[in-house]
């Protein structure tokens, strides 16, 4: 089996499976409520949630567009352990496989891509962008979710380290994509929709 992961990214093995699975996702209901917020007007037929760690905000956009195809990828295959659990769980129609912001394992494009508290994790963030913008179909949109970086002052918050500037996400400009940046308290979505 492929390693996903790229030296230096931080890896989630059992433990931390175990403790995103049982007690992580419950101090996250306000950043999986923005997520869904930032879904408003979309009606995709195709979804992939990259870096969906345990499942649960992939588990909200498959309740909330039921009609569509819902995919989840993470490169740690305890993580994806998880994510069928909780899919076949809750009888939800959702694929799940190993893959990273690298690697998609699916033949196919997509109308809606998210990534919620993955991005910081990703050593090459922009050619990890270039690589997923060219999976989005045309009028595609892709979503990234994080904690807002200006937002906590101190270095020492572990928010911080897990964020993502709006500095930064003014910087990232393709061609072909429209770009938007939405902040609301301290989180950040960063969207670009294929025009």
């Amino acid at each position: 089996m492929p390693d996903y992961y790229v030296d230096g990214e931080e890896k989630f093995g059992l433990l931390t499976t175990s403790f995103y699975s049982i007690f992580a996702w419950r101090l996250l209901k306000k950043l999986y409520n923005f997520a869904i917020y930032e879904f408003e007007g979309l009606s995709p037929e195709t979804i992939l949630d990259i870096g969906a760690g345990p499942g649960r905000l992939t588990a909200m956009v498959a309740k909330k567009f039921p009609d569509a195809q819902v995919y989840a990828i993470d490169p740690s295959k305890y993580m994806v352990d998880a994510e069928r659990k909780l899919f076949k769980k809750e009888n939800l129609r959702c694929t799940c496989e190993q893959g990273s912001s690298r690697d998609i394992p699916f033949n196919i494009n997509f109308d809606l891509i998210f990534s919620s508290l993955s991005f910081h994790h990703w050593k090459d963030r922009e050619k990890s962008l270039e690589y997923i913008l060219g999976r989005l179909n045309k009028g595609g949109v892709f979503i990234i979710i994080e904690y807002y970086n200006e937002y906590y002052k101190s270095n020492l918050s572990a928010y911080k380290r897990h964020s993502l500037s709006k500095k930064y996400a003014e910087s990232l400009n393709y061609d072909g994509y429209e770009k938007t940046i939405d902040v609301r308290g301290n989180l950040i979505a960063l969207k670009f929709k294929k025009i």
